[in-house]
């Protein structure tokens, strides 16, 4: 697996811990509340992804467009996420494994909800995350949230000269959008 597919994960995994808080494909027997069409965003890598293991801030904003009940949210928001990862290094994301950190989404309408994720990725999808968690505070306080993103690594190749500093990420891929959706 080369690096940019490395850093690739380490990013799906800032960006979904965000979109996972916010909306999620819950489980057939749950009550869904509201659901967003589409996540996508970038998100930063401080001091950068390497070759060599490192503690890292993964810092996200994505937009959440076609969101539903609009009444309640405006229509779509902007979700705010943060990562801490201790150790963090290409080989070690492209092993997948799990993340956790913490969003906040501004509604359209000036509400906001928080609260706190876990995404997971595998081996063999290293760049595809699948989130889920609860909404602490504020606008659907409460409530669950699950989902599915697909990050693209950023320019570097993984290298101490050369460390993935950004990434970029999106609920629509493979030809396929994968909503995020509220529910209990």
């Amino acid at each position: 697996m080369n690096l940019r597919r490395c850093a690739g994960l380490l990013f799906a995994c800032s960006l979904a811990a965000p979109v996972g808080l916010a909306f999620g494909s819950g489980a057939a027997d749950a009550t869904i509340f509201g659901k967003c069409v589409k996540l996508a965003g970038n998100a930063t890598i401080t001091p950068g992804l390497t070759t060599v293991p490192q503690n890292v801030t993964i810092k996200a904003v994505g937009n959440l467009t076609s969101c539903t009940p609009s009444a309640t949210t405006g229509g779509s928001g902007r979700i705010v996420a943060t990562i801490h990862q201790s150790g963090a290094s290409c080989q070690k994301l492209a092993s997948g494994g799990t993340f956790a950190g913490t969003q906040k989404t501004t509604w359209k309408n000036g509400k906001t909800s928080s609260g706190n994720f876990k995404g997971t990725t595998t081996s063999s999808a290293p760049t595809t995350a699948t989130i889920s968690g609860n909404i602490t505070a504020g606008l659907f306080a409460g409530k669950l949230i699950s989902g599915h993103i697909k990050f693209t690594p950023g320019s570097g190749n993984c290298t101490p000269g050369s460390p993935i500093k950004s990434l970029s990420f999106t609920s629509n891929y493979n030809g396929t959008n994968h909503p995020f959706t509220l529910h209990s």
